[in-house]
């Protein structure tokens, strides 16, 4: 897994994030009904992250579970997300974050506050 070389975007016209997010390339897992998919993470902020080539099924679906590894750590991370938004043909959704455990958090704020 690694990171593009971008650092923390601030936000765009239309973003309705109020926290900076960083760009990510992580092939990640997100559950659907208690099944594995193989994903994407496009980027990531302490409250949310975009995710590509999704599961056909993640657009009918308001919840999904999250397992993932942030560039340059060891460490399995998990969450669960509400699916906020979808976009064009890609496949790509938007996911906040609806449980987010203490040490996940943590982790993605060191990340976060290593490209500022």
């Amino acid at each position: 897994m690694h990171t593009t070389s971008s650092s923390a975007q601030s936000s765009t016209r239309g973003d309705r994030r109020s926290t900076p997010r960083r760009e990510i390339d992580v092939l990640m897992n997100q559950f659907l009904n208690g099944y594995p998919y193989l994903c994407r993470a496009t980027d990531i902020s302490r409250t949310g992250m975009r995710l590509q080539s999704v599961s056909p099924g993640t657009r009918h679906v308001r919840f999904v579970g999250l397992q993932f590894q942030l560039p340059g750590c060891e460490e399995v991370l998990t969450a669960s997300g509400e699916v906020v938004s979808t976009k064009g043909e890609q496949g790509t959704v938007g996911i906040r974050f609806t449980r987010l455990p203490e040490v996940a958090s943590d982790r993605i704020g060191r990340f976060l506050a290593a490209s500022a």
